[in-house]
């Protein structure tokens, strides 16, 4: 009888520091099968001359066969263009 009462607080001493640590909503969004919301914040673009992954909007712009290209820096992009120019 004491083994069964002691595993019933253990898993009761489990469940709530279980809650304690994990949120309920993310816990119930899971559950209930609903999708995950995702963080908000700012998609992130790569620099094709380097391959740096920067925010959009702290990148450099310019449009290149008719399609936006994103720089990290204007060093990039100069170098870029330079490698591009060569090519043709």
């Amino acid at each position: 009888m004491r083994y069964i009462i002691i595993m019933i607080l253990t898993y009761l001493a489990y469940k709530f520091l279980k809650g304690l640590f994990i949120p309920t909503a993310t816990h119930r969004s899971q559950a209930s099968g609903e999708p995950e919301r995702k963080a908000s914040g700012e998609d992130l673009v790569e620099d094709p001359y380097c391959h740096t992954y920067i925010p959009l909007s702290n990148s450099i712009r310019t449009t290149m066969q008719g399609k936006t290209v994103y720089f990290c820096s204007k060093k990039c992009l100069e170098e870029f263009k330079e490698i591009q120019e060569s090519k043709i």
